[in-house]
């Protein structure tokens, strides 16, 4: 199921029994929302769509003006939860064999992706 404003079919990451996690994607969605914040005096930056740039030159002059050296960059998406459809396509009882470590593993490699993506900001700099 599309997210309302969304001309593509959102891509799905996280299945429950009764509701999906998607990424929403679409004219006017922003593939990322970038901001730092200073971990001294916890001064935040403007937040910039899909643009990295703004948020690095901020953290520098906030550097240069206080001394200030550590920051925290983040990156964050646009997400919906939905209702599932499909729950009637679903054969019934346990998952075969072996699909039981897929789901976690999964999960695991997303909680690791999103936490390295709040360093990409760093790393396109």
């Amino acid at each position: 199921m599309p997210h309302p404003k969304s001309t593509e079919e959102p891509v799905s990451l996280v299945k429950s029994a009764d509701h999906l996690l998607q990424e929403v994607k679409g004219p006017g969605v922003p593939t990322g929302i970038h901001g730092a914040a200073c971990m001294t005096c916890a001064e935040e930056s403007p937040l910039f769509d899909d643009d990295t740039l703004p948020v690095a030159v901020w953290g520098v002059q906030h550097a240069q003006q206080t001394s200030h050296t550590r920051f925290l960059f983040r990156t964050e998406k646009h997400w919906v939860v939905v209702r599932r459809e499909d729950r009637e396509s679903e054969p019934e009882g346990p998952p075969a064999a072996g699909g039981s470590f897929a789901g976690p593993a999964f999960v695991g490699l997303m909680c690791l992706l999103t936490a390295a993506s709040g360093f990409l900001p760093l790393l396109t700099t």
